[in-house]
């Protein structure tokens, strides 16, 4: 499959332009909108092999080696948001009866587990359905084979094959589920399975050391699936699991869970990971700041999501980019990033003081409601700012354009706005705009010295 993932990702790069490696428009990395990327989802990624210099103005320069300098400090783990991701997996263990009787009706769903997983070894987001379901409901996951011929996956690679995906926990929460039933049971039809789920994921790096959501790449409309993926903790949380297979942390710590070549190829997966994470810093005026939910696998720069996804600075995905640095050995170019980031959450044009990003109430209908509240005290961060200024943004599903003929709260206004009450009601109370993301970073990086 290395040969697909390659030749996809060298159409993407060569397609729109008038020959491959030249020609094509750089604007698209600062200022375009999702729809006119999303409309040739080729051309979206392939402005990343014409951009140079110009793109690289976004984005940090810096092209120092990642390598960990045996000198380098650890900084204490105690509240670092970022050791959360770890223990999602923990959700699919058996609760019920003793010892012996956890471990069989864990090896029966690691049993209809092994079905679902893919050629390439990764698995697709079957765990969403589940953390979102009353808990009444949650032994239906992994509960029923996966039937030979139907699709293990709702999305499909460009040959219509099934995708593995490191999105919503996928992927990450299996490999330790399989690790934990293998410690326990010593059956190496679970240890081999888990040994596939580490290559799935050493095989989906790209080149320049990022991860993207999915592999082998999405067809379609779809582009962002196929952008490095920092959205929803994707590719801090990958490269926390790398970082726990190196040290052999529990449940990984089985002697003969991974083999030697495995090992072997970590250290240059995680320096190659750093690496990009480095490079992609946003640079803002000549000072690095965060980064955006997407980024381009070769030029570095800040990508758009879904419709009303635009490229930006994000004040969410960026907390668990810094809250991953912060878990490396300190490097000065890791410091370096990292107080920069902490800086830009920290300014006060960044932060919304003595506001509170706070929900509509269940099955409310009142399309009046502003969930940007005012609450004494309280911090909030947008969900996106824009590139250029520290001026946070919302959009509809409709980005193009600039009609706001109606007014607030009826309206449905087209293209990039700075009020929430402008766009549609469906988006406005659909996703999280804002949010007091940076706190639990921001306590814990003052609590050692940052």
């Amino acid at each position: 499959m290395i040969t697909t993932r390659h030749s996809v990702l060298a159409l993407l790069l060569c397609a729109g332009l008038s020959a491959c490696g030249g020609g094509g428009s750089t604007s698209a990395s600062t200022s375009s909108n999702p729809a006119s990327s999303s409309a040739a989802s080729s051309a979206a990624v392939s402005s990343s092999a014409a951009s140079s210099s110009a793109n690289r103005s976004t984005t940090s320069s810096s092209s120092s080696s990642a390598a960990v300098s045996s000198a380098a400090p650890i900084l204490s783990q105690s509240g670092n948001p970022a050791s959360g991701e770890m223990t999602t997996y923990q959700i699919l263990l058996s609760t019920t009866g003793d010892a012996a009787a956890k471990l069989a009706a864990d090896m029966a769903k690691a049993d209809v587990m092994l079905t679902w997983q893919t050629t390439e070894g990764g698995f697709y987001k079957h765990l969403t359905d589940y953390k979102n379901t009353a808990s009444t409901s949650k032994t239906a996951l992994y509960v029923t084979k996966w039937v030979a011929g139907s699709k293990s996956s709702t999305w499909l690679g460009v040959n219509g094959e099934d995708l593995g995906t490191i999105d919503n926990d996928a992927t990450t929460s299996e490999l330790f589920f399989l690790a934990d039933v293998y410690k326990r049971s010593g059956d190496t039809k679970y240890r081999d399975a888990a040994r596939r789920t580490l290559d799935f994921l050493l095989l989906m790096q790209y080149p320049t050391g990022g991860f993207p959501q999915v592999y082998p790449a999405r067809s379609g409309d779809t582009p962002y699936s196929n952008y490095v993926t920092f959205n929803d903790d994707a590719m801090a949380r990958v490269m926390l699991v790398l970082d726990q297979v190196a040290k052999k942390t529990a449940p990984l710590d089985a002697t003969d869970l991974f083999t030697a070549e495995q090992y072997a190829k970590l250290a240059t997966a995680i320096d190659k990971g750093v690496d990009y994470i480095l490079k992609s810093q946003i640079v803002q005026n000549g000072v690095k700041t965060v980064w955006c939910a997407q980024h381009d696998p070769v030029s570095y720069v800040a990508r758009e999501g879904r419709a009303y996804e635009w490229p930006s600075k994000s004040g969410k995905e960026s907390v668990g980019v810094i809250g991953y640095l912060m878990s490396r050995p300190q490097t000065a170019e890791i410091k370096a990033a990292v107080q920069a980031g902490l800086a830009w959450f920290r300014s006060s044009a960044v932060q919304v003081a003595n506001t509170a990003y706070v929900n509509r109430a269940s099955g409310s209908t009142d399309i009046t409601y502003n969930p940007i509240q005012t609450q004494a005290g309280s911090v909030m961060w947008y969900r996106f700012y824009d590139l250029d200024k520290d001026v946070g943004f919302f959009s509809g599903r409709t980005p193009n354009g600039s009609d706001c003929s109606t007014p607030a709260p009826f309206a449905t206004c087209t293209g990039k706005q700075y009020d929430i009450m402008a766009i549609e009601a469906e988006r406005r109370y659909g996703y999280s705009w804002g949010g007091a993301y940076a706190s639990s970073l921001l306590s814990y990086a003052t609590s050692v010295g940052y």
